[in-house]
């Protein structure tokens, strides 16, 4: 049974369950959807430019024997913007621990796509021991492995006349090995985000380094990446390492290229919890 709190807004209920909430975050209200019950709960975080709908097919294969729960992060999808213009991954993080102290879940697996993964990370660094196990979908590696002066030099493009190029350009790279459905709808969204909403969280992603959490979180885990992200600097090479799949056949979203091959690796992990 889910326990309401009056910082909760915003229900549709559907046959005694709660599908549709929000909650005052620490900057603006947060939405999020929380399907299904027993089992170990899964807990997703979208990518940047991303809401909970990137999750529907997978969720749809869960929900019949696990609770799932889809957050929209600050300036995504229902979620309000920032007041104070804050998108640091930390901060982030603080969305996610609202909502799953909201709703009591003391334990759960975590996945997160892209920058929803850096988020997830961060989260199960300053809380490890309520961190089942962690998925990490194609998320950034180690930005501090390129040069300052590239990192520069991106920044400094989003801030220039060339901005529509430079993010166009960058998504259409991530987009390349997409099915044309999935590349239209995401290319739809990714247009639709605020231009300051694109810089600072991309300056923030440039500025993020993972291996504190890397270190701090030592429990399950699991990168699931295509073949673009599989290289020296990925996530799952630093630190100590842990284990990886490649999804081929996909862009940077491969949960919506390639929704069976993820969903069967996704529990098959998930069959430790």
């Amino acid at each position: 049974m889910i326990t309401l709190a009056t910082s909760v807004f915003g229900i549709v209920l559907c046959k005694g369950e709660i599908i549709k909430t929000s909650v005052h975050g620490p900057t603006g209200k947060i939405s999020y959807k929380d399907e299904g019950f027993g089992g170990m709960p899964v807990v997703f975080i979208h990518s940047f430019g991303g809401n909970v709908s990137h999750w529907d097919e997978i969720k749809e294969a869960l929900v019949p024997n696990r609770r799932v729960v889809r957050i929209e992060l600050r300036g995504h999808g229902d979620s309000e913007f920032p007041k104070d213009g804050d998108y640091r991954i930390s901060s982030m993080a603080q969305d996610l621990a609202t909502v799953v102290n909201l709703l009591g879940l003391q334990r759960f697996v975590l996945v997160g796509h892209s920058m929803g993964g850096s988020v997830a990370l961060q989260y199960a660094g300053e809380n490890p021991s309520r961190v089942a196990g962690l998925v990490l979908v194609d998320s950034n590696g180690d930005p501090k492995k390129l040069p300052e002066a590239v990192r520069n030099q991106i920044k400094n493009a989003l801030y220039s006349d060339t901005y529509v190029q430079t993010t166009e350009a960058y998504w259409e790279q991530l987009l390349a090995n997409s099915k044309p459905e999935i590349k239209e709808r995401l290319m739809r969204e990714l247009t639709r985000t605020p231009k300051d909403t694109v810089i600072k969280i991309t300056s923030e992603l440039l500025d993020y380094d993972p291996n504190h959490s890397l270190k701090r979180y030592v429990g399950p885990k699991l990168a699931i990446v295509t073949p673009e992200n599989d290289d020296q600097f990925a996530l799952h090479r630093l630190h100590l390492g842990f284990p990886h799949t490649v999804v081929v056949n996909a862009g940077h979203w491969l949960q919506l290229d390639q929704p069976k091959e993820f969903q069967n690796i996704l529990e098959t992990f998930l069959q430790k919890f």
